[in-house]
């Protein structure tokens, strides 16, 4: 399951997607095509620290991952057996409104949202259960001037037989607003 959540988010770790710098290339090509657009890149640095856990990033798709009038990155955090992940998607509004509905309203029974602060605005935060899982997605909405940034964490079972889920996101929701107050543009 653990592998599974990070396939779903279709990154590139592989050493050879390194640029000189040391950041992703398809993150890197992606940024660019944004501020080509004239729109603003976000990201939350190359590495964040939550629970012990060291996620690392930003890592682009490396095909099967365009983002209409955006960007999609991922953050990687080693766990036991795998990877857990947040995503982060930027999108200007043009995009954002034609995917805002089915974003903000996953056509699932149970979903709950609740108001949040980031920084000196308000967000969106939304979690999505799934059979016997209270929290199986949750995102956090945030709108900005010229974009919107969702970041998104998935559950998927515990590392040890009983326990919490391996990602720290799906066990404590206010750890995703906290690590949201550190989202700034790219480049710093």
């Amino acid at each position: 399951m653990v592998a599974l959540a990070a396939a779903l988010f279709w990154t590139s770790c592989d050493p050879d997607s390194q640029s000189e710098g040391g950041l992703d290339k398809y993150f890197l090509r992606d940024a660019a095509a944004m501020q080509a657009m004239g729109l603003p890149v976000y990201w939350l640095g190359t590495d964040f620290t939550v629970e012990g856990l060291v996620f690392r990033g930003p890592f682009g798709a490396e095909f099967g991952g365009e983002v209409e009038q955006g960007i999609g990155m991922t953050y990687l955090a080693s766990v036991d057996g795998g990877n857990t992940g947040l995503g982060l998607t930027v999108r200007g509004r043009d995009a954002w409104a034609r995917l805002e509905d089915r974003v903000r309203n996953p056509g699932l029974p149970g979903v709950t949202r609740r108001t949040v602060t980031v920084g000196d605005r308000e967000a969106e935060l939304i979690s999505i259960p799934l059979d016997t899982r209270p929290v199986n997605t949750l995102r956090l909405i945030l709108e900005l001037d010229e974009v919107v940034v969702v970041a998104s964490a998935l559950a998927g079972g515990p590392v040890h037989p009983g326990g919490p889920d391996y990602d720290p996101f799906i066990n404590n929701p206010d750890l995703l607003v906290q690590v949201m107050e550190d989202l700034r543009p790219y480049p710093d």
